[in-house]
């Protein structure tokens, strides 16, 4: 079964990409950019119970409701994929550090912090003036998000912290990158960049669940 669900969320995924590679927004992709995320949820709730699968189910099912969002182009639209991807982060945070006994990063986590300054720094410079304390916030919680799944990695290790920290990071990678194309500026293949980051970032996460005690 596990194998048959990693190919449709792979096939789903670069359907979805190959869809919208020019950002049409075409119908065949509004249904398509949900569904993989569907599907990658389906991946997380295949792992054994326990309390880390729920709170994934959780996160994932507040970015999905950020997917949909994020399909529109106005501020408003913006603001709600913004909101639910950051509640998702918060959630996702208070996963991370399920079954996690200590909280004491090693000191290379400071990179996570450095760049989180200085991706917040870029937007909020380019953002409207209603936009930057959102953006400020959720560069904050974005940073943590990617800190509480080191520690995780720290304290657990095994398939369950690896890809937990694998998935964060390709999620601020994902972030990133669509951060630039929204505040900086549209830039070729920007598409699939944010997207195959993010569905990586997310199916690496709901994976991490596979292994959790």
């Amino acid at each position: 079964m596990l194998p048959v669900l990693l190919a449709a969320i792979a096939l789903c995924a670069v359907a979805a990409i190959v869809s919208d590679w020019n950002e049409a927004r075409t119908p065949l992709f509004k249904v398509l950019k949900p569904l993989t995320t569907i599907l990658i949820a389906a991946l997380a709730w295949s792992a054994p119970e326990s309390g880390y699968r729920d709170g994934l189910l959780l996160a994932l099912g507040l970015s999905l409701l950020g997917d949909i969002a994020l399909m529109y182009e106005s501020n408003g639209a913006f603001l709600a994929g913004l909101g639910s991807f950051l509640l998702a982060h918060l959630v996702f945070m208070l996963a991370f550090l399920h079954g996690v006994g200590h909280y004491t990063p090693p000191l290379w986590a400071a990179a996570f912090v450095l760049y989180g300054v200085a991706l917040g720094t870029i937007l909020v410079r380019r953002a409207d003036a209603p936009l930057r304390v959102p953006v400020v916030i959720y560069a904050l919680v974005l940073t943590g998000m990617a800190l509480t799944a080191l520690l995780r990695w720290q304290a657990l290790g095994g398939v369950t912290g690896g890809y937990a920290l694998l998935g964060a990071a390709l999620f601020v990678l994902s972030d990133s990158a669509l951060g630039i194309r929204r505040f900086v500026g549209r830039y070729r293949g920007a598409q699939g960049l944010i997207l195959s980051t993010y569905w990586g970032g997310i199916a690496c996460i709901a994976w991490s669940a596979q292994g959790a005690g």
